[in-house]
């Protein structure tokens, strides 16, 4: 991975260019590692809809109570259905979870 890396910063491409200042979060899971800094996510299987389901889900699964996922791609679609655990405190403006202070972290709401 570091090769890839280096190629990215070698190429001038590793931070993007300057007006594009929208990246993701870094993260790193057991299904899949992100790159923000070069658009970059390296997944360990193969990316099928199946696959994207799991590394949402991993991700999502403490922050949103899912109960179905689905993805589509051309012709290939999945869908996954879960058993919501627990009820979650959300934003009433954006549907984002609050944080522990009962602040959404997205759009800045308090809960009273």
């Amino acid at each position: 991975m570091p090769a890839i890396l280096d190629v990215y910063e070698k190429q001038g491409i590793r931070n993007g260019h300057p007006s594009n200042i929208m990246t993701g979060p870094a993260f790193k899971t057991e299904l899949a590692t992100a790159y923000p800094e070069c658009r970059l996510v390296v997944t360990k299987e193969t990316m099928t809809v199946e696959a994207m389901i799991k590394i949402v889900y991993d991700l999502l699964k403490d922050k949103l109570n899912i109960s179905k996922i689905t993805f589509s791609s051309g012709v290939n679609k999945a869908s996954e259905e879960y058993t919501p655990t627990g009820t979650k405190a959300r934003c009433p403006l954006c549907g984002i979870a609050l944080d522990e202070n009962g602040v959404c972290p997205k759009c800045g709401y308090k809960h009273k």
